[in-house]
C-alpha cells in the first residue's frame, strides 16, 4: 500500500476592515464625525447613475449636463444622498442606523469635483426606547457648499452593544 501524502496550500485571506461599533454613550453633543473626500470621476457619476437606475442624461452625459448649467455632468438626489450613508456608516459602525434624513441641494456636485462630506452632532436623546442622535451633515464642492441638512440616526448602547433598532410604522421601538 502506498501512502500518498497531501499538500496543502495556504492562502492569505485578505483583511476585512470592519469600521469600530460607536455606542450612544460614547457620543457627545458637538463632535465632529471623521469626513470622506469622494473624488467625483466620470466613472463613478456614470456607475452611480446606473446603479439607481436615473438614466437622465444630465448624470451621466457632459454635454447634456453643461446645457443644464452645470460645471458638467452631475450626481441626482440618491447619488448625493450615497455619499451622506458612506461617512454615517463609517462612523456609526454596523449597527447604527439611519432613522430620518433631510436635505436640500443648493450646488451642482459635477463631474471632476472633490466633494468634501462632513457632520457634527448635534443633539443627543432617548425616545420610544431608541437612542437616538441627530448630525448636522454637509456636502463642499470646490465652488462652494453644495448641500446641507440633517440626518437622525439611532445607536446601539454598551449594554446592548450589538442590537440593531427596528422601529415600526409609527417610529416606536420594536
Amino acid at each position: 500500500m502506498t501512502t500518498r501524502t497531501r499538500r496543502t496550500t495556504r492562502t492569505t485571506q485578505p483583511k476585512v476592515s470592519t469600521p469600530p461599533q460607536i455606542c450612544w454613550e460614547d457620543v457627545k453633543e458637538g463632535d465632529e464625525i471623521p469626513s470622506v473626500d469622494f473624488n467625483l470621476t466620470v466613472q463613478r457619476m456614470v456607475m452611480s447613475a446606473g446603479s439607481n437606475r436615473d438614466f437622465a442624461t444630465i448624470h451621466h452625459n457632459s454635454t447634456m449636463g453643461k446645457a443644464a448649467g452645470s460645471p458638467d455632468m452631475f450626481l441626482n438626489n440618491v447619488s448625493c444622498l450615497q455619499l451622506w450613508e458612506r461617512v454615517i456608516s463609517d462612523w456609526t459602525g454596523v449597527y447604527g442606523r439611519v432613522k430620518k434624513v433631510s436635505f436640500r441641494i443648493t450646488h451642482f456636485h459635477a463631474a471632476g469635483d472633490i466633494v468634501h462630506t462632513h457632520g457634527k452632532v448635534s443633539k443627543k436623546w432617548k425616545e420610544n426606547g431608541l437612542n437616538l442622535v441627530e448630525l448636522e451633515m454637509a456636502s463642499e464642492t470646490p465652488r462652494m457648499n453644495g448641500m446641507t441638512g440633517s440626518a437622525v440616526i439611532a445607536l446601539p448602547s454598551k449594554t446592548n452593544p450589538t442590537a440593531t433598532p427596528h422601529w415600526d410604522a409609527q417610529g416606536v421601538a420594536v
